[in-house]
């Protein structure tokens, strides 16, 4: 049933995606050729000449390839963010296929570069908007109970708890939960948190056919894992969708992904956000931003390099050995604060307040951060990021791996100059277990909309933080 829900739904949108492509492909040729100037020896060519000709391709190259890019699966447990990133990583694909198509055309049949451009603005952004509506039209819908479809979760421990709450708390995916399914009495029949139990597992397919739903999630706990294909036999004769919840705790778990590799269901339980389109975004971002603060900061740190070579013996520069994204070690640029000798007896120790090695400068330098500002040459050269969890030495993570839970995972995300435990208050000799709760969840809830929140509360008070040291 919710099958043929969702096919029907992928209908009318495929529908309503071809009318979206070309209402954007005839309002492209108006405002190119009425708003825009228009070379007055080439004058305005036809609409009929080309533009409509073309105009049934283009319709279905983008339909092909926003099924191809999955435009058209079920997502009502998917982020609307995310379903927009996928909109406009789709039109653009789809607009370079136009240009392809356009160059293989006789000469006498090109449409104009101009237009294409129109065309490529124009579309990925109306589109994105009309996406978004729907959308939002049909969360709204099913939060007032429309288009709603009922599930039976299968087990009634922890972690089918867990996703009871989480589809309770998450109306808009339009999923409510019928009944629990668990082992208990036939005439034992109770409620979890006014939710009807029923049970045994031995009786699932008569459960299931007597009250039909339209998901079934196995939701067992991990030391009944070994029934799950007693369960999948039993709801072998059911119409309703199965999807499977393992029963891991998110303790462990870092952006879990299901991937399949010829027919064989692959779960990644640690997967950093930095890949593929998210890790070019990242990176140009990184490169813009750290071109133009690296260019607006060399008067300050040329100033800031003469005053250490006045007043202390030894480099401008300190250089330490640091770990990044997957346990890389670099080379991290940073003003020198401390005398060249600092750590000749005492080898690498924690740094402290008002701690004596420093310099006079370096105390100041430390107190307002502006010793990182080299940090900028190792986010250009690719060791760290602006934004993410800040590095640390090998020798002290080598102690740290042991002693703090989930502490490895930082890894998963490149080092950055500032984060979101730095904004949070988390500086200097604060509590190491919070700071690595904080950039754990900053990797799990990554995005460029946060690195950019995180930037404008450094620049606004961070980096005159008095717990830096």
């Amino acid at each position: 049933m919710l099958r043929q829900h969702s096919q029907l739904m992928v209908t009318l949108l495929v529908i309503a995606d071809a009318v979206a492509v070309a209402v954007a492909w005839l309002l492209s040729y108006v405002i190119r050729f009425s708003w825009l100037p228009v070379d007055p020896t080439k004058g305005v060519p036809g609409l009929a000449d080309k533009f409509l000709p073309m105009l049934p391709l283009v319709v279905a190259v983008h339909l092909v390839i926003f099924y191809r890019l999955r435009l058209y699966r079920p997502r009502r447990e998917g982020s609307l963010f995310r379903e927009t990133r996928d909109i406009v990583k789709a039109f653009i694909v789809a607009v370079v296929a136009v240009v392809v198509i356009d160059y293989a055309l006789p000469a006498s049949n090109k449409i104009s570069r101009q237009f294409i451009v129109t065309y490529a603005v124009l579309g990925t952004t109306c589109f994105t908007i009309f996406r978004a509506t729907v959308r939002v039209i049909l969360r709204a819908a099913r939060r007032r109970g429309w288009n709603r479809r009922t599930a039976a979760i299968i087990g009634s421990g922890r972690n089918a708890q867990r996703l009871r709450h989480a589809l309770a708390h998450n109306d808009w995916t339009g999923i409510e939960v019928s009944y629990f399914v668990d082992d208990r009495e036939e005439n034992n029949a109770g409620q979890l948190h006014g939710v009807p139990v029923y049970g045994p597992l031995g009786r699932l397919r008569d459960i299931v056919e007597a009250r039909p739903p339209d998901a079934v999630f196995i939701a067992l706990p991990s030391d009944q894992a070994a029934r799950i294909n007693q369960v999948l036999s039993a709801l072998g004769t059911s119409m309703a969708d199965v999807r499977l919840v393992p029963d891991i705790s998110p303790t462990y778990t870092m952006r879990p992904n299901v991937s399949e590799l010829d027919g064989v269901p692959i779960m990644s339980l640690r997967q950093t956000p930095l890949y593929g389109w998210n890790a070019i975004l990242k990176r140009a971002f990184d490169l813009a931003v750290g071109s133009f603060c690296l260019l607006i900061g060399l008067g300050p740190m040329s100033a800031i390099a003469g005053v250490i070579k006045l007043t202390s013996r030894g480099p401008i520069l300190y250089r330490q050995r640091r770990m990044g994204l997957d346990g890389c070690e670099f080379t991290m640029l940073k003003f020198r604060t401390m005398r060249i000798d600092a750590e000749a007896k005492t080898g690498a120790v924690w740094a402290t307040q008002d701690d004596p090695r420093r310099t006079v400068f370096g105390s100041f330098l430390r107190r307002t951060s502006l010793d990182e500002l080299p940090n900028l040459f190792n986010v250009l050269a690719g060791h760290m990021s602006l934004v993410g969890p800040r590095p640390e030495r090998p020798e002290f993570i080598r102690r740290f791996k042991d002693e703090i839970p989930r502490y490895m995972l930082r890894h998963k995300m490149k080092a950055g100059m500032t984060g979101y435990a730095q904004v949070r208050g988390l500086r200097g000799n604060t509590s190491l277990r919070k700071r690595i709760q904080h950039d754990v969840h900053y990797i799990r809830n990554w995005s460029l909309g946060l690195d950019i929140r995180i930037l404008a509360q450094t620049l606004l008070g961070v980096w005159f933080s008095r717990h830096e040291t």
